[in-house]
């Protein structure tokens, strides 16, 4: 009753429980089932059958039992199986090891809309159809009818939609539809126009897909193209359809898995940390992260939030690298003083240009711009700067402040073993996902869709690392009472 609602289920519907229980079994045992394996594991497995008494649901049922019964309270069921797997110490320590990857979604390759499209081609074609109109007026006027449209400066689709109705009307009024070559000239503008008419209607609901994206697959228009590390189709990196996922590893269990059409894993912790706080009514108390999350504005809300951010930042290695000829002019090596000021290899401290606020993020930052005035004889100008003016630099106190924050943590012992933690149990969630159960594309198409057949992937995961550590606990509990006997 906690999960699944039985007031909309009829006499003929199969168990729900039941139905769940396959469901689960077979996402735990293959890593992704899908709807006709469902049903053939149901008619030729044993196991299956001993569950079902013999009852064979097809693929049909499966599909109306998660879109209609499951895909309401999947994430809720996600939660109480993590809870009752999951031990209480780790439940009590609250640490996140947080890591993304991107899935291809289940759209054609040559499906791409680009953002630019209808930024262009949607003021083209008004364009186009303004200067029909005024090709109508003139015939109007022409031919002493009062009649006129006005010429609009901005797209406007409705607009366009009374012009045609009038058209017509007026056509039929003078019967003047005629096909072929006999047609009217204002019945030809009007073809023109209608076509030009319906290519801004499509561009405009392209513009509302697209929302804050680049780009959308017109097979699903949920997806957008990314990166992806390898293109089967001719070995380079171009775009693909795909999505980011992002999962939380608590003691090697996937807490939390959030969907985003965003490729940046950046832009996807906050959303991602809201969604855990709403499932499970707290924050977590650690968040690990890689080089992908460490961010101005992810510091500030870790710190608002009161979550330690052990995120790593780009740059991080790049940092730790000796210092030779090559890199001893970048400015994550130059020499500071003791208020931050820069000095350059060859002595000459940078002088404070201008100090301004930065308000474009979420949070604002005061950015100190810096500029050596010394370069003008200086003997290592060329290996230095190309700069007419001298060598400028850009440094955010704060920003820095935290990099030393979280400099401190990583070297620490505890530090250490938190990202080792990381690197083993959320990238092995996602190597024990991808590459040993081969689940590297996405099978359902939209976002609710999709939701549904991660979280029933990530349950199986779950269950299938607690039943490998029960067998695991089994198997050194029988070897501990064997060395008793010897």
């Amino acid at each position: 009753n906690k999960f699944i609602d039985f007031h909309n289920l009829d006499s003929r519907s199969y168990d729900p429980v039941m139905m769940l229980t396959i469901i689960l079994m077979a996402f735990a045992e293959d890593g992704y089932a899908s709807l006709r394996k469902l049903e053939k594991l149901c008619r030729y497995d044993i196991r299956y059958r001993s569950i079902t008494n013999g009852c064979v649901p097809s693929y049909k049922s499966f599909e109306r039992f998660i879109n209609h019964t499951l895909k309401e309270s999947i994430q809720t069921i996600a939660k109480e199986i993590y809870l009752y797997v999951q031990d209480e110490k780790a439940l009590e320590e609250q640490i996140l090891y947080i890591d993304g990857t991107k899935f291809e979604a289940n759209a054609n390759k040559m499906t791409f809309c680009w953002k630019g499209w209808s930024k262009r081609y949607l003021p083209r074609h008004w364009q186009k159809c303004m200067e029909l109109l005024k090709q109508v007026n003139r015939y109007f006027k022409k031919h002493e009818i009062n009649i006129n449209y006005s010429i609009l400066k901005y797209p406007n689709i409705e607009y366009m939609i009374k012009i045609d109705e009038a058209l017509e009307n007026w056509l039929k009024e003078k019967e003047y539809i005629r096909k072929g070559r006999g047609k009217h000239e204002i019945a030809k503008l009007c073809d023109e126009l209608k076509k030009s008419a319906v290519k801004m209607w499509e561009y405009a609901i392209q513009e509302d897909i697209l929302e804050d994206r680049n780009s959308f697959s017109k097979t699903d228009p949920d997806a957008t193209f990314m990166h992806m590390k390898y293109d089967y189709y001719n070995h380079t990196n171009v775009f693909k359809p795909g999505y980011n996922v992002q999962i939380g590893v608590n003691n090697g269990y996937i807490a939390y898995q959030y969907l985003s059409s965003d490729p940046n894993d950046i832009k996807t912790l906050q959303p991602f940390t809201e969604g855990y706080k709403e499932l499970y009514g707290k924050y977590p108390d650690i968040e690990v992260t890689d080089a992908g999350y460490g961010s101005y504005d992810n510091y500030c809300y870790c710190k608002s939030k009161g979550i330690k951010g052990l995120l790593k930042y780009s740059g991080y290695e790049k940092k730790k690298e000796k210092v030779n000829d090559k890199n001893r002019y970048q400015l994550r090596h130059m020499e500071r003083q003791e208020d931050g000021t820069p000095v350059c290899p060859a002595g000459h401290v940078f002088e404070i240009e201008r100090i301004g606020l930065n308000i474009k993020g979420q949070y604002p930052k005061t950015t100190m711009y810096y500029r050596n005035k010394n370069c003008g004889e200086c003997p290592h100008r060329s290996k230095c700067t190309t700069s007419k003016n001298g060598r400028s630099a850009r440094i955010v106190p704060a920003l820095e402040k935290m990099h030393k924050e979280i400099d401190e943590c990583l070297k620490s012992e505890e530090g250490k073993r938190l990202m080792r933690n990381r690197s083993a149990q959320a990238e092995g969630a996602f190597a024990d996902i991808k590459q040993d159960f081969e689940y590297v594309r996405l099978h359902r198409r939209g976002e609710s869709g999709v939701k549904v057949e991660l979280s029933l992937v990530c349950i199986g995961y779950n269950i299938r690392k607690y039943h490998n550590y029960k067998i695991r606990d089994k198997k050194r509990e029988k070897q501990r009472n064997v060395s008793k006997l010897n």
